[in-house]
């Protein structure tokens, strides 16, 4: 059960992440989980067919549902750690119970000799839980990528799976305690769902912020509109932090994507006065957690 300083993706959910963990995915010492992991969690002979992946004859099916891309897998570390899905708050250290470490580590040691790999990769976005996967794995990198915040908020509500807009006073919302400074916040500007996915995508960062300090030489901050207009300047800068050799191969698996800039698209979906809303309260969000600290 040896897992050599596994690579943990972490952002808010929609900053970008899965683009990230799709093309690290293509380095062939890195394994990872996929959809078949989600859906058969003890079936670990299943992450065999991970390597297909890695071929350019499966090119133009990866995107398929149930083609074994590199997936969140929720239900993979759920099955292995009761409660990992919680909503209400981020996990901590605390929340790993220790009976739970050694068959899930079994567990991610068996993806990656199935898929005769020597590097663990995984994203979760949200509750970044980076002390809690520390406890863990004692050695994991952790790369926190984050993106501009219209454009997040603006992904967000377009993609509809998953209730962000709930007004914050509502049944409906799932994400746990807000403080008081945010509250009064989004209801000074409105309390518009717009203004709700914001509120929760600073909960996120709020979270990640308050992590990342603790493990500061095993974590990496990398922007997403840097990642897509200096691709390769940048993924070296991933590969070295994470000390993953820049091959030949994994450079040609990085020139046959086509990067599209999306930085405008929050346009298409938000107009100029939603955007300065959303501004507006990241830059006083920002200054009221940032007091909070300082005290």
């Amino acid at each position: 059960m040896n897992i050599d300083r596994p690579i943990i993706i972490v952002g808010t959910g929609r900053c970008g992440s899965t683009l990230l963990h799709r093309i690290l995915a293509f380095h062939e010492h890195v394994g990872w989980l996929s959809p078949l992991n989600e859906l058969f969690p003890t079936q670990l002979w299943l992450s065999g067919f991970s390597g297909l992946y890695k071929m350019r004859a499966f090119k133009g099916v990866r995107s398929g549902r149930y083609f074994p891309k590199p997936f969140e897998a929720y239900k993979f570390w759920e099955h292995y750690l009761p409660g990992f899905s919680r909503r209400d708050r981020p996990l901590t250290a605390a929340d790993v119970h220790p009976e739970a470490i050694g068959p899930v580590r079994e567990a991610v040691s068996k993806v990656l000799r199935y898929q005769n790999d020597e590097r663990f990769l995984a994203k979760v976005t949200g509750w970044s839980r980076i002390d809690y996967f520390d406890q863990i794995f004692p050695d994991a990198l952790f790369i926190f990528l984050n993106r501009e915040h219209r454009s997040v908020v603006s992904s967000w509500v377009q993609a509809g799976w998953l209730d962000v807009t709930s007004g914050l006073e509502s049944n409906a919302w799932q994400w746990g305690e807000v403080p008081v400074d945010y509250y009064q916040l989004w209801s000074e500007l409105g309390g518009s769902p717009l203004l709700s996915a914001a509120v929760k995508i600073k909960l996120d960062l709020d979270d990640i912020q308050r992590n990342m300090p603790q493990f500061d030489k095993r974590c990496f901050k990398l922007q997403y509109e840097d990642l897509i207009s200096e691709p390769n300047k940048h993924l070296r800068e991933v590969a070295q932090f994470c000390d993953l050799a820049w091959t030949a191969r994994f450079e040609e698996a990085i020139n046959a994507i086509n990067f599209y800039n999306p930085v405008e698209k929050w346009k298409k979906y938000l107009t100029e006065q939603e955007g300065d809303l959303i501004v507006e309260f990241f830059e006083r969000a920002d200054r009221v957690s940032a007091a909070r600290v300082a005290v």
